[in-house]
């Protein structure tokens, strides 16, 4: 156990304050796993090790040597390692080419050398439901009924495909694929419009921590079995300054996301504003994780989509 004293300077009192507190720094490494199975056939794994407080990370993003088993309904799949991009692979991910769907329940367990394995399991959630949908560039509205014999958490998201082109050289320069930008404020819709109780989950559809593919996330706590609107004012996606003509699609998603999914969501929304925390001077406000014998998170999730589209 160590002692740590963090000063607190006021500029009316002009004088210092400090305050003690306990923290329990624990040095044993852990696996840290991270893996968001969803509907596709590929699931992209993630596997790292935990550093202790004030010990420098090893400059590697990915462990190399590991052993997995994917296991889904009973039958395990081989788990490969993309040494270099594949595909839609990051370098340094391993991954299993299997298609996924609806309740599908996928176990992991993986191991290194000098670790102890850890384990997880999921269950796919069933697609959301059929909605109706309004958007433009400053908002989004989508109109459903929720299942009123399960527990759901439903998130929102308009997802922009932007192709660049260079108006000097008629030549496509970049592509860009990102979420457009959910926006705080109050909502027209009848029952959240002054309780904020959605949480901004930062989700590329792989892993999380995309600051830009961020997916809106409500439970259906307080309409469960009605009708409900959902809407989520937007901002657009930040363009490359320069000669460029630009050409815009977009989907509106709607998610069904797990309880693990949402629970690692807040968890992450709670260090984002933990300054201490993230300076390393004080614990998580708050942590979530299913990895059993070790750390992260497996969480699935679901999406219904509408087809492209473009806004005049």
């Amino acid at each position: 156990m160590k002692k740590y004293t963090i000063l607190c300077l006021t500029a009316l009192a002009a004088c210092a304050c400090g305050r003690e507190f306990d923290l329990e720094v624990t040095s044993d490494p852990k696996l840290f796993l991270q893996c968001c199975p969803g509907p596709g056939d590929t699931t992209i794994l993630q596997l790292n090790r935990t550093f202790a407080v004030g010990k420098t990370a090893d400059n590697v993003l990915f462990l190399e040597d590991a052993d997995f088993d994917f296991v889904v309904n009973g039958t395990p799949w081989y788990v490969e390692r993309a040494v270099d991009t594949a595909g839609a692979v990051p370098p340094g991910c391993w991954f299993v080419s299997v298609p996924l769907q609806a309740g599908d329940e996928v176990e992991i367990e993986a191991r290194a050398r000098g670790f102890n394995p850890v384990s997880a399991k999921a269950t796919l959630p069933p697609p959301a439901p059929e909605f109706i949908w309004k958007c433009s560039r400053d908002s989004v509205r989508v109109t459903f009924r929720d299942d009123p014999d399960t527990e759901d958490w439903y998130g929102l998201a308009v997802y922009c495909e932007r192709t660049l082109i260079n108006l000097d050289t008629g030549q496509v320069e970049r592509v860009l694929k990102r979420n457009l930008m959910p926006l705080n404020g109050s909502s027209d819709s009848w029952w959240y419009s002054k309780v904020r109780n959605y949480v901004d989950i930062p989700f590329n559809g792989w892993s999380f921590g995309n600051a830009w593919s961020m997916v809106r996330v409500w439970p259906d706590t307080g309409f469960s079995g009605q009708e409900t609107t959902l809407y989520m004012p937007t901002r657009d996606i930040v363009s490359y300054v320069g000669n460029y003509e630009q050409h815009d699609r977009l989907k509106v998603r709607l998610y069904r996301v797990s309880n693990e999914f949402f629970r690692y969501g807040v968890a992450l929304e709670h260090m984002r504003s933990n300054t201490l925390a993230e300076a390393g001077l004080a614990p998580a406000a708050y942590a979530y994780s299913n990895v059993r014998g070790g750390v992260g998170v497996l969480a699935a999730w679901n999406v219904r989509e509408t087809d492209w589209f473009t806004l005049p």
